[in-house]
C-alpha cells in the first residue's frame, strides 16, 4: 500500500543512486554509438553502464524491480543481459510498461509489478554523444500506475530537479519558485522532435502544422532534444510549457510528476491523463497548458496523417 512506502527515504535512495551513476555519465560524454536500435536511434556504452549501475543500486537498497529503457524490467535477483532489449522498430519484444504491444502476450508475460523504479540512464543520447549538455538521467518510482517521486539529474548543466508526490518540487535541493504567468512576449515553449518518426510517432506534417499553430501565441519555441529536460525546465518555470511526442514511460514519468508538483498541468492531446503508449504530451503552467491544448486541438490531421487520427481514437500506438 502507498501508506507503507516511505517516499522521503526512497527519494533519498534515488538521489544517492544518481550521485553514484553521475560519475559514469560524466566520464563518457561524447561516447560513440554502441547499439543501433533503429534508424536514427542508438545507445552508447554509457547508456548501458549507467542503467546497469542504477539497477544494482536501486534493487540493492530497496528490493524493488527496475524498468529501464535499455533492458526492460529486471526483478531483484535477476541479471540484465549483456545487450539491451531489441524493441525497435515493431516493439514486439516490449513489455506492458512500454504501452500497447505489437504482438499479443500472455497474462504472465505482461504481469507488471505494483511498485517499481523506472530509469532512463541517458535521456538525450544524441546530444550526449556529441557533447551537447542537454542530456539527463531520469529516475522515478511508480506505484499502481502513479509516480510517487522523481529525480531529473542534468550533470552537464549542474542542475537537479526532484519531486515527491504531495510535497512539492525541489530545484537543487531548494523549493522551486512558483511557475511564472503566461506572457507571450517572454514565455518559451519547448517542442519535441519535429522530424523523428521512430516507433510510429505522429507524422512530420502534423507536427510541423502544430508548431506553426502554437507559434501564433508563443513565438519563442525551443527544441532541446531531451524530453526529460523539456519537462524538468517546464516544472521549474524555465519553459512556460512543453509539447512532446514520446510514448515511453521512462521519458515522461519523472517530468509529469515534477510539473504537477509545482502547480502545473500535464495531459495527453485530448486533455486526459497521459498513459504509456500515447504519442502526445502537453504540460505547463495552467494558462499556458490550456492555450497549448487549444492550439493542438485546432490542428487538422489531414489526409497525409490519417493514421495519426486512428492512433488518437484508440488511445495509443499498437
Amino acid at each position: 500500500m502507498m501508506e507503507d512506502l516511505d517516499t522521503r527515504a526512497l527519494l533519498a535512495i534515488a538521489e544517492a543512486a544518481v550521485d553514484e551513476a553521475e560519475s559514469t555519465f560524466s566520464a563518457a560524454v561524447g561516447a560513440e554509438p554502441e547499439v543501433i536500435k533503429s534508424p536514427g536511434d542508438f545507445a552508447t556504452e554509457a547508456d548501458l553502464s549507467v542503467e546497469r549501475q542504477l539497477r544494482t543500486l536501486l534493487t540493492q537498497y530497496t528490493g524493488l524491480p527496475v524498468h529501464g529503457e535499455e533492458y526492460g524490467t529486471v526483478r531483484p535477483g535477476e541479471i540484465p543481459g549483456e545487450k539491451p532489449q531489441e524493441r525497435y522498430p515493431t516493439d514486439d519484444m516490449a513489455d506492458g510498461l512500454d504501452g500497447p504491444r505489437a504482438a499479443a502476450v500472455t497474462a504472465s508475460e505482461n504481469d507488471e509489478p505494483e511498485t517499481y523504479w523506472v530509469v532512463d540512464p541517458i535521456d538525450g543520447t544524441a546530444n550526449y554523444a556529441v557533447g551537447n549538455p542537454f542530456a539527463c538521467i531520469l529516475v522515478s518510482l511508480m506505484h499502481k500506475g502513479e509516480a510517487l517521486l522523481s529525480v531529473t539529474e542534468m550533470p552537464l548543466l549542474g542542475r537537479r530537479i526532484s519531486a515527491r508526490k504531495g510535497h512539492g518540487l525541489l530545484v537543487d535541493g531548494l523549493p522551486a519558485r512558483p511557475l511564472p504567468p503566461s506572457d507571450p512576449g517572454v514565455t518559451q515553449i519547448s517542442f519535441g522532435s519535429i522530424l523523428s518518426q521512430r516507433r510510429g510517432n505522429l507524422p512530420i506534417s502534423y507536427r510541423q502544422d502544430m508548431l506553426n499553430e502554437i507559434g501564433k501565441s508563443y513565438p519563442r519555441m525551443r527544441v532541446t532534444g531531451s524530453v526529460g529536460i523539456d519537462l524538468a525546465f517546464t516544472a521549474a518555470g524555465v519553459f512556460g510549457g512543453t509539447v512532446t511526442f514520446s510514448p515511453n514511460l521512462w521519458d515522461n514519468a519523472a517530468g509529469i510528476l515534477a510539473v504537477q508538483e509545482n502547480g502545473g498541468v500535464a495531459t495527453d492531446f485530448a486533455g486526459n491523463p497521459w498513459k504509456p503508449g500515447v504519442s502526445g504530451l502537453v504540460a505547463g503552467e495552467p494558462e499556458v497548458h490550456a492555450t497549448l491544448l487549444q492550439h493542438i486541438q485546432s490542428v487538422p490531421i489531414g489526409t497525409a496523417a490519417r493514421n495519426a487520427q486512428e492512433i488518437r481514437d484508440r488511445g495509443g500506438i499498437r
